[in-house]
């Protein structure tokens, strides 16, 4: 997997353009770090005001599972590993995963279900899902089945270990 979003693809999923970005590529950990950042400005019901300086991120993801679902789902990896709390991962979870799996549920489900049969995180993380518009019914049974036995976000389980989340083949 790679570990950086390129500099054109974020200018793309930011509609802006790309002279307006930093040079080089997004780390994805920089991502992540930043992304996690933004939502604990935030409070259990509200997300930060969009002028906060990582509001970007929140625009990133955004664009990142309408239009590249493969670098969403990288960049969600990442950020589920640099997580340090079930609270973060249910911030990820109710947010970029489920608009992923409501915007291209079937585009990455064989990978959905592959990283949750080997990455403990990552299933965790679907226990934080719920079914929503754009999730048909086929498709929530497979999220259903790929997370079952899995101790869940809403029951308090513990923060399962980060590895499996670290390569995928349909990442950038």
């Amino acid at each position: 997997m790679s570990s950086a979003l390129p500099r054109a693809l974020v200018a793309d999923a930011l509609m802006v353009d790309e002279s307006a970005l930093p040079p080089g590529d997004l780390p994805l950990e920089r991502l992540a770090t930043r992304f996690l950042a933004y939502l604990a400005a935030g409070d259990e019901d509200k997300l930060p005001p969009p002028d906060h300086p990582d509001g970007w991120t929140y625009a990133l993801f955004d664009g990142l599972t309408r239009d590249h679902p493969a670098q969403a789902l990288a960049a969600i990896r990442a950020t589920l590993a640099a997580c340090d709390s079930p609270d973060e991962v249910a911030a990820v979870a109710a947010g970029p995963l489920e608009d992923l799996l409501a915007a291209h549920g079937a585009a990455v489900i064989d990978e959905i279900e592959a990283l949750a049969a080997t990455a403990p995180r990552f299933a965790f993380a679907l226990t934080g899902v719920w079914q929503r518009d754009g999730i048909a019914p086929l498709l929530w049974a497979r999220i259903e089945t790929a997370r079952r036995g899995v101790p869940a976000l809403d029951d308090g389980a513990p923060l399962p270990p980060a590895h499996g989340l670290s390569s995928s083949p349909g990442a950038p």
